[in-house]
């Protein structure tokens, strides 16, 4: 498939949400602020903000993400990610027939930045997702999709679980979230790449009976083989301050 024509199936799904007759069911929103030093390409220490939003609408959800990387040796750099889908549950507001998935979904998405010393950087993706049942995760997901990206001339394939819960250990309460994303060589145009960012936080207003207002702890990005360098591992721990809003 060309990237204009997933290009086109992102447009629609993208702008469907506008034309949705109810506000959002539910939304979540974040500013993260990390700071590591152990990169590989680049500078060893960077500071970076993350903004963070997912929400459901009339026909699906969608999820957004931006990354403002402070460097040192370049101007700034951004980069960020838009995935709207299409989900049985909202088109047909029946549960799923199945006992192992909660939801399936049509998954269509854009990935832009503009990396330093390159040309800027996009990527179309394509394909389906599962939200499986489960009673220990908030949600558990897995998407399979196409990847294009626009320099080059091969379409791959990503592969992305996708998670997050909460849980408390006598007095504290704690966030566990996080995403892999393992691309085909060719994805990447070069050796198949593993990218895993867990991230551990506790949640700081708790002690406070303030829930969900401020969390710190840390995450931690691996990067086997980055952006598709054979050889290229990157290993960053990373303190990680997070504010719903």
């Amino acid at each position: 498939m060309s990237h204009r024509c997933l290009y086109l199936i992102i447009f629609l799904l993208s702008s469907s949400i506008s034309f949705a007759e109810d506000r959002p069911k539910w939304r979540a929103s974040n500013i993260q602020f990390l700071y590591g030093n152990q990169y590989e390409l680049g500078p060893s220490s960077r500071e970076s903000i993350t903004i963070e939003h997912a929400s459901s609408w009339q026909f699906g959800e969608s999820y957004f993400f931006t990354n403002v990387f402070n460097r040192s040796d370049t101007s700034t750099e951004f980069y960020a990610e838009f995935y709207p889908r299409l989900t049985w549950k909202a088109l047909t507001a029946r549960p799923l027939p199945l006992t192992l998935f909660d939801d399936i979904s049509i998954v269509a998405g854009i990935n832009a930045g503009n990396l330093p010393k390159s040309d800027p950087f996009k990527a179309y993706l394509l394909g389906a997702g599962v939200k499986f049942k489960t009673s220990v995760f908030d949600y558990l997901k897995l998407d399979v999709m196409a990847f294009k990206a626009e320099h080059l001339e091969t379409t791959g394939i990503q592969v992305s679980p996708i998670w997050g819960m909460t849980f408390d250990i006598a007095q504290h309460r704690f966030l566990f979230k996080g995403f892999i994303d393992w691309q085909s060589a060719e994805a990447t145009g070069g050796h198949a790449s593993l990218l895993a960012q867990p991230q551990l936080l506790i949640d700081v207003g708790h002690y406070w009976q303030h829930d969900n207002q401020f969390y710190a702890g840390i995450e931690y990005s691996y990067w086997y083989n980055k952006f598709g360098l054979d050889g290229v591992i990157e290993s960053v721990p990373q303190v990680m301050f997070l504010l719903p809003f």
